[in-house]
């Protein structure tokens, strides 16, 4: 029952984000490489949405 209440509980816009995210910095990274400030920029924005989700997801378990 827990695990169908969690799973109800997704932030998917959240999640979407992070893919998104996280398919642009793989491209990124194969055209120019970590050393650009976009890259950068996106790496960023990506550990602050991942530590988001993360915030929201200790929340719900206590």
């Amino acid at each position: 029952m827990k695990t169908i209440k969690l799973t109800q509980n997704e932030n998917k816009e959240l999640l979407m984000d992070i893919v998104e995210l996280k398919i642009k910095l793989s491209e990124l990274f194969n055209q120019t490489g970590p050393n650009t400030s976009e890259y950068i920029s996106l790496s960023i924005k990506l550990d602050c949405l991942m530590n988001e989700y993360f915030n929201e997801k200790i929340e719900q378990l206590i």
